[in-house]
């Protein structure tokens, strides 16, 4: 007898949206739900409840990782479905699992629902070239993405999408518990010299601009300095700046390894699974863990990288979200300036179907705390961090590119000011409180009644949510 797992609040809501959407004669939905906040576990949920039903289910995927993943999330929910990717044999059952790249050369299997992960992705000629089939017009589509938006601006109805469901934000998942807030460190970065190549900075001149020793030293400065000995993750440019930035971590001491798109897959399962038993202390990769790769324990994301591309810079940093037992929360090292370009990723989004026009200064302006040098919002009367009292504006300012350690000169001095510090007692991971004090911090920090019930369920099982 399968135990299926118990859905959060949120994803129940999610289904019953669909349904109702479905109800209102909408075939082609997205279900946004950020990185972290199961997007799987609703998808398998709605597909073993569609099983009960008689129907049959496609479930289709971009990449070999994403697809394992679905096949053994259904697991948990007691389906056992059939795989369509390379190297798998074929065997057909009402539940597939496939990869867009091998289903596109065979046979399309019968679909009354189809599940698109990532489904930023389906306006490329392999998926539309599936979903557009004749055979398919009159099954029912849910696109699943925690990032609704393509690099070029357009919108998602030209896929044929018309109705989004958006359940819950990362606000409310850091609230709830579900998700660690992040806290930012990185320098406002001059990109003007960098052409802008299909939407996004040119590689060869993006790695120019950071293949300098100065950047590669200060990587492992600011980990050294805002986050020693944390378990990390660094996406680079492309190959030679990630193996680069690997040896020079190695030569420094801190044990790292690197994985990119080409490395053998039998050599890419070992590196993963030695990071995630601790082998390595860094993983530096490109373009490889944005999407489909999941470890709870990652406590820091280093953007080693500028991208233009809201979605990726939220993949990036959304690897570190994910709660574990003794983290409080994700330490965002960004070396490119992202943040000053996108904001934080809990900023409130407006999801949108239709084209977005381009503009500059989307985002909003950042300041950095002369004191413990975490960047926020521009607006902050108070450090969140550290509780330092701004004085007067800071205004955004042009820093020179690699000051981190000596950033104080460029800011006005720290003033002394009446501060409300964290007491002593609440000065620990939210694991190792008590009930009280779990209350206690949550008025502190203003969480909903939700937040201490999720810490208490997470420390009776010995896992975080």
């Amino acid at each position: 007898m399968i135990n299926v797992p118990t859905l959060r609040p949120y994803q129940v809501q999610s289904i019953e949206e669909l349904r109702e959407a479905f109800r209102q004669g909408h075939r082609r939905m997205i279900l946004v739900i950020p990185t972290g906040g199961g997007k799987t576990t609703v998808a398998a949920e709605m597909i073993r409840k569609a099983t009960e039903n008689g129907n049959h289910i496609l479930f289709l995927a971009h990449r070999k990782e994403l697809v394992e993943q679905a096949k053994n999330r259904l697991h948990t929910f007691g389906i056992k479905p059939g795989v369509i990717m390379a190297g798998w044999t074929q065997k057909a059952r009402p539940v597939m699992v496939a990869s867009q790249q091998t289903l596109i050369r065979r046979a399309l299997p019968k679909a009354d629902v189809i599940i698109i992960d990532e489904c930023h992705h389906s306006p490329s000629n392999g998926f539309l070239k599936i979903i557009n089939d004749e055979q398919y017009r009159l099954s029912f589509i849910i696109g699943l993405t925690a990032t609704p938006f393509r690099l070029d601006g357009k919108g998602l109805g030209s896929v044929g999408y018309t109705q989004i469901v958006a359940p819950i934000t990362i606000t409310q998942l850091v609230d709830e518990g579900h998700l660690v807030p992040a806290r930012y460190y990185g320098p406002k970065r001059d990109m003007s010299d960098v052409h802008v190549t299909g939407g996004d900075f040119n590689a060869k001149e993006l790695f120019s601009k950071f293949d300098k020793t100065v950047i590669y030293d200060g990587v492992i400065q600011h980990y050294n300095k805002f986050a020693p000995g944390s378990k990390a993750i660094v996406f680079n440019v492309n190959v030679e700046h990630s193996v680069k930035m690997a040896r020079l971590f190695n030569e420094q001491g801190i044990s790292c390894a690197h994985v990119d798109g080409e490395t053998p897959a039998l050599e890419r399962a070992q590196i993963l699974s030695d990071f995630r038993e601790g082998k390595y202390q860094v993983l530096c990769n490109v373009n490889i863990l944005t999407e489909g790769f999941d470890l709870p324990a990652i406590e820091t994301v280093i953007l080693n990288r500028a991208t233009k591309s809201k979605a990726l810079y939220l993949q990036m940093v959304g690897r570190g979200l994910r709660p574990a037992l003794g983290k409080s929360c994700c330490t965002v090292i960004d070396q490119g300036g992202n943040v000053y370009m996108h904001g934080p990723v809990d900023l409130e989004e407006e999801y949108s179907l239709e084209d977005k026009p381009k503009k500059g200064g989307g985002a909003p302006p950042m300041k950095e705390c002369p004191n413990c040098f975490l960047l926020q919002h521009t607006g902050a009367q108070v450090c969140k961090e550290c509780n330092y009292v701004f004085s007067i504006a800071i205004h955004e300012r042009e820093l020179p590119q690699e000051e981190f350690e000596d950033i104080t000169n460029f800011l006005p001095k720290p003033v002394k000011a009446n501060k409300v510090p964290v007491p002593e007692h609440l000065r620990k991971p939210w694991s190792d409180m008590t009930d009280e004090e779990l209350k206690e911090f949550a008025r502190m920090k203003g969480f909903k009644p939700g937040w201490v019930w999720v810490q208490i369920q997470n420390r009776q099982k010995g896992v975080a949510a």
